[in-house]
């Protein structure tokens, strides 16, 4: 079990953990908005392009809203108390589709959900189990970072990744084709935003928290809530 203060390797270990589509936390039930988009009509084809537009817009809203928690985490340890309220308003000003928070809900309970098993300790954690309601996901995974010594800049990454990877899995549930491509294009999107990670990292307040939103992907994922026949929830 990781230590709740690791040392580096352990750390990167936990972030490639994290990053694993195979993590019970929803990779296999979450398409990261591509079931959304294939059935809203978007060619295959133009996945590529939809992963990098994305991944400049809502994934930068997730990556930043978990390096502020982390921050806010991180100094709660000297404080004794944390206040995630306003970064959560935060994050739904920026989440303007229903269906995308009540995804982000379910993941982060998916996450605490692991996370108390592997840091039982953790006094944020702790206390997040301790409501009504878990965070969203972008906020669980700062506060996993906080506890498992994740690097600001390697949370950046690791959340980027994970909804780019994660779309990608889906497609080849959705639309099979050659593993390769869609690691590809995966690989390619990581590129597209790998200069603003650095920016991400210096993160500490929920009015710095970009954003860029993404209108026809947050319409898509409203119209798939309502399908009653759909591989993924959202």
């Amino acid at each position: 079990m990781t230590p709740e203060f690791p040392t580096h390797a352990a750390s990167v270990t936990v972030a490639m953990l994290l990053a694993d589509a195979r993590l019970p936390s929803g990779g296999h039930a979450h398409s990261a908005g591509m079931e959304p988009a294939i059935v809203g009509g978007l060619p295959v084809a133009d996945v590529p392009a939809f992963l990098i537009g994305r991944a400049r817009t809502t994934t930068l809203v997730e990556a930043g809203t978990a390096v502020v928690a982390r921050h806010l985490t991180l100094r709660s340890m000297t404080s004794n108390s944390i206040d995630m309220w306003e970064l959560e308003r935060a994050w739904a000003a920026r989440t303007p589709s229903s269906a995308m928070r009540d995804a982000s809900l379910v993941l982060g309970r998916g996450y605490l959900r692991l996370a108390s098993r592997v840091w039982p300790h953790a006094a944020a954690l702790r206390r997040a189990r301790e409501r009504s309601e878990a965070p969203p996901r972008a906020i669980v995974l700062g506060m996993i970072a906080a506890a498992a010594g994740l690097s600001a800049e390697d949370l950046a990454r690791v959340t980027i990744y994970d909804e780019a990877h994660s779309a990608a899995a889906a497609v080849l549930k959705l639309e099979p084709r050659d593993p390769a491509d869609t690691i590809s294009w995966v690989l390619d999107t990581c590129a597209a935003v790998e200069h603003l990670v650095p920016v991400l990292a210096e993160l500490t307040t929920p009015d710095a928290i970009p954003a860029a939103g993404a209108p026809q992907a947050e319409g898509w994922a409203e119209s798939h809530a309502l399908m009653s026949q759909r591989l993924f929830r959202a």
